[in-house]
């Protein structure tokens, strides 16, 4: 199977010092899932309003108390992959291939808000 980021030029990992895309520490927008998680980018909740109201969801966002959220703003995924120490030796197709890969590693240590599994392949077979 090949990979998305195949052929595609790369930066070395350190240069990916901010989200290109999205505005983490204050978003415009959100996705909502089917199953009811909120996503400030894909794969990375900010709640479920299956469980919680959206509008509560919204209003109490802080991403200075999130545990991805904080470092994503604070530095991009270059800050994910140094305040968790993850192993990262290679090169990347663009900060969001890096952030991706980083938040594989740490989707058994924060669960609730690494979700859902399908964002992360789980189920797809």
């Amino acid at each position: 199977m090949r990979s998305c980021t195949e052929g595609a030029p790369r930066k070395p990992w350190t240069e990916l010092k901010e989200c290109p895309h999205e505005n983490l520490a204050s978003p415009e927008r959100v996705h909502i899932d089917p199953l009811g998680y909120v996503h400030a980018c894909q794969g990375l909740s900010i709640g479920n309003a299956w469980q919680r109201p959206f509008s509560e969801i919204i209003q109490s966002y802080d991403a200075s108390s999130h545990p991805i959220m904080k470092p994503l703003v604070e530095g991009g995924p270059v800050a994910l992959v140094k305040e968790f120490n993850i192993s990262c030796k290679r090169t990347y197709a663009d900060a969001c291939h890096l952030c991706y890969e980083a938040r594989l590693h740490l989707r058994s240590k924060f669960p609730d808000v690494l979700t859902p599994g399908q964002m992360y392949g789980e189920g797809l077979e």
